[in-house]
């Protein structure tokens, strides 16, 4: 984690709450205009339906910046960081696709199912409608 304690993204799929999971690097422009808005929605939904987790791919040369970036746009959802490399595989392995570039968010529904794949800017009241969608037609 930004911390600089080992942690695995098993660890934050919750059972029974959809999880966010946002891959971004403190040098993308993109991410800065994102991180503030997905905070607040990470805040909104404390305690219900969904919870948020960051993934920095600026790996251990970048861990200060990473860190500093979190706290200056208000992260308050737990971020984990990893190499690049490792940050595209991962990506890889849940997907079957190559990571694109930063943002890219993944959505997934309660026990760790995957359920949408994004790159670039998504509103967070964009994915809440995805969800809300998602439970109202079950899938």
């Amino acid at each position: 984690d930004l911390e600089g304690e080992s942690a695995q993204f098993s660890d934050y799929v919750p059972a029974d709450r959809w999880l966010v999971v946002m891959i971004w690097s403190w040098s993308c422009p993109i991410c800065a205009q994102e991180m503030a808005g997905q905070a607040q929605l990470h805040e909104r939904n404390q305690g219900g339906r969904l919870t948020l987790l960051g993934v920095s791919l600026d790996g251990v040369a970048g861990i200060m910046e990473a860190w500093a970036f979190a706290e200056e746009h208000g992260a308050t959802f737990p971020n984990l960081i990893g190499e690049a490399q490792e940050v595209a595989h991962f990506f890889y392995e849940q997907t079957g696709q190559s990571l694109q570039g930063t943002p890219t968010f993944l959505v997934y529904a309660p026990g760790g199912h995957l359920k949408a794949v994004q790159a670039g800017a998504v509103p967070p009241e964009g994915i809440e409608a995805f969800i809300a969608h998602q439970e109202d037609t079950g899938d």
